[in-house]
């Protein structure tokens, strides 16, 4: 495609260069995906009021976000296995974010660590938080993202429990890809990812494998994780978290006025 103009070519590219597995985790829901199906019609309703007969000259997006100027009020949000759409997929999402004035949010599920993207960047970078029951782990996983100078720290509460991916299921999704009959012919089709993860090192999950007591690599990582979403999540751990952080506080999943009411309580500084 030799000239790129919408999301939608975007999406056409990575079906065609990305292994299905990859691809279907990112352009799939859970159970039925009619939630997925409705987040884009949802927002197709969406209309701008339109004004006419106003100046628009020096017209700007630029604004702030949790006190930090943008050059548009819009931050890319926490995509697990980001590594896996492209080689060291994070690192480039997070330099591109930085080029354009917008914040990056590394997902606790990457493939790329936290310190790898603080290594890579200059901008500070969000960091997108599981609370799972090892708690041992969450304290070295905030400690991590305070010492990487993280600008803000995103608190997932809509994940007490995982939803069945059906796809995920069938297509036998791993990091890196177990080496299956479907999987080896399915990558056969796509070269330039190949290639490219030939040339990195990165191909796990870098904020979890060698960072928690007994997940070395993929064949205990996958028991490990099955078990972790903690269900007994709460407000009283959304304040420990807080004071844990110390720093800005991003709620994310909050879909209900009761809710957002109890997360201005709790201190947080945005939704």
């Amino acid at each position: 495609m030799s000239v790129i103009t919408t999301v939608e070519d975007l999406r056409v590219l990575a079906q065609k260069r990305v292994p299905r597995m990859f691809y279907d985790y990112a352009d799939s829901g859970s159970w039925t995906e009619s939630t997925y199906r409705a987040n884009e019609s949802d927002f197709q309703k969406i209309k701008l009021r339109q004004r006419v007969a106003v100046n628009m000259e020096n017209r700007s997006t630029a604004t702030t976000m949790v006190g930090v100027d943008v050059k548009m009020p819009v931050a890319i949000a926490p995509t697990g296995l980001t590594g896996m759409q492209h080689a060291d997929g994070e690192i480039l999402a997070a330099r591109s974010a930085e080029r354009f004035g917008i914040p990056f949010t590394l997902s606790t599920m990457s493939i790329c660590s936290i310190e790898d993207i603080a290594a890579h960047t200059k901008a500070p970078f969000w960091f997108q938080l599981y609370v799972m029951r090892d708690r041992d782990f969450i304290e070295r996983l905030i400690d991590r993202a305070k010492a990487a100078n993280c600008g803000a720290l995103v608190l997932t509460l809509d994940l007490q429990i995982l939803g069945q991916r059906h796809k995920d299921l069938k297509n036998g999704l791993s990091a890196p890809p177990k080496p299956t009959l479907s999987t080896m012919l399915n990558l056969l089709t796509k070269p330039r990812w190949c290639l490219g993860m030939l040339g990195t090192k990165r191909r796990q999950f870098g904020n979890i494998v060698g960072h928690v007591k007994g997940v070395t690599d993929m064949a205990n990582l996958g028991a490990w994780t099955a078990q972790q979403f903690d269900p007994r999540l709460n407000w009283g751990d959304v304040e420990w978290i807080k004071k844990r952080w110390g720093g800005k506080l991003i709620l994310k999943g909050i879909q209900d006025v009761d809710d957002a009411k109890l997360a201005a309580d709790s201190g947080a500084d945005a939704l």
